[in-house]
């Protein structure tokens, strides 16, 4: 009775959890209003939210084990939280980057701590089952019953050119893509722990969703990171593995940030697809950069940057369009504007370099090769897609949050061993 009880409480807590993050506390959202949040005030709901799960999931961490979670506190991890903190204080809304750095603590402990709550490799593909599940029959079923909370329409304010595109539970289209993305590596790996069939629906079910929701990026990016993550597997030599992952990863930086930097690359780029400007990237990529080099050390001050008084009202004149952007639309522009350069040093070292590190001392001969697999692909996904989306050290990001779980996952699996 008690491991029954023990199960369920685990079982409770980490979709409770899940859905707080990819569902939100306010899902189908209509679009056709005008946004009234401003990113000065923030979300009370979610920060209450968050904070209230951080409760009772430390709680419950601290008394099963949280001594397991020591090998995350890795110093590179140690040191750009510094590198963060003095970012913060020197920011020019040092109240705004110390809320929003605390905040984001907050996530990447959930994320860490939910690592600790599945039993067994067989109990982590059952609730991945059933988040699946949830997030599927939900995005379903708001399209059949509500599609104008679920589906882009021409009425939107902003954007009314998806209208058509689903996007589910989620806000935008591209949020939905890169969930179902998510969820077919998710279809992947239940289908080789626990069930063919189960697995395949997900697979299926999701692909359906991805290729109505028109997300670009997520469609291009889900058989990229199918094929370079079976490279990866077959081919265990570390120097090829990192040739072949970063280096499709500079290459995609190279053919996006690059276009607005090098005049070739934006020619070379006219030449192969219909929009060589990715959407008005280019215009919000080069104003970024302008304003990059003239704080190029400390940035702006951690997530201080977008939607401010300085950037909307400050720089609007003279300045393009890209004043009222959201971010920059490359995570990793995104984090060198905020934090500078050497801010983004380090979050590359922990986010992208690290973790491969940690995959090739994974020995992929036993029963959890295929976690190993899963958070290989999830973390593939998320560097690259974080070409085209700031998808790092977001407030409440669905792939951030499942990005650091991945991210943690592969450490913890390479100072231990999973019980199968």
């Amino acid at each position: 009775m008690g491991l029954n009880a023990d199960v369920l409480i685990r079982s409770v807590l980490f979709v409770a959890v899940f859905l707080i993050v990819w569902v939100s506390l306010h899902p189908f959202s209509s679009l056709a209003d005008p946004p009234s949040e401003t990113t000065e005030a923030g979300n009370r709901a979610n920060q209450i939210g968050f904070s209230l799960a951080f409760v009772v999931l430390a709680t419950w961490a601290w008394f099963n084990e949280c001594g397991r979670l020591k090998p995350l506190l890795r110093p590179a991890l140690v040191v750009m939280f510094a590198w963060f903190v003095l970012t913060a204080v020197t920011s020019w809304d040092p109240g705004l980057s110390v809320r929003r750095f605390a905040f984001t603590l907050i996530v990447m402990a959930l994320a860490s701590i939910m690592l600790l709550l599945p039993k067994s490799l067989r109990h982590f593909a059952d609730l991945l089952t059933v988040l699946a599940g949830i997030i599927l029959a939900v995005c379903y079923l708001g399209v059949l019953l509500a599609p104008s909370v679920s589906v882009h329409q021409f009425t939107d304010f902003l954007e009314p050119e998806h209208a058509g595109s689903w996007r589910g539970l989620f806000a935008h289209k591209n949020q939905a893509g890169a969930i179902m993305v998510i969820l077919v590596f998710i279809g992947l790996f239940v289908a080789r722990v626990r069930s063919v069939a189960i697995g395949g629906a997900i697979v299926v079910l999701a692909g359906i969703f991805l290729v109505c929701s028109h997300s670009k990026t997520s469609i291009a990016m889900l058989p990229l990171v199918l094929l370079v993550s079976a490279v990866l597997v077959a081919v265990r030599q570390p120097l090829v593995q990192g040739v072949v992952a970063f280096g499709i990863l500079l290459a995609i930086n190279l053919f996006s940030v690059g276009a607005a930097i090098f005049p070739q690359v934006q020619s070379a780029l006219e030449l192969v697809i219909p929009d060589p400007t990715f959407t008005g990237r280019t215009d919000i990529w080069q104003f970024s950069l302008d304003q990059l080099a003239r704080h190029p050390i400390t940035g702006y001050g951690f997530s201080a940057f977008w939607g401010t008084e300085q950037v909307v009202y400050g720089l609007a004149s003279g300045f393009t369009w890209a004043t009222a952007a959201t971010d920059a639309h490359n995570a990793y522009l995104n984090t060198a504007l905020t934090t500078g350069l050497p801010g983004l040093l380090l979050a590359v070292l922990w986010i992208v370099i690290l973790p491969l590190r940690d995959f090739q001392r994974l020995a992929l001969d036993g029963p959890e090769s295929a976690l190993s697999i899963l958070f290989l692909r999830v973390w593939l996904f998320g560097i690259y897609a974080s070409s085209f989306e700031s998808t790092l050290f977001q407030q409440v990001g669905e792939v951030w949050f499942i990005l650091i779980v991945a991210v943690f996952g592969l450490r913890l699996l390479s100072t231990s061993r999973v019980t199968a």
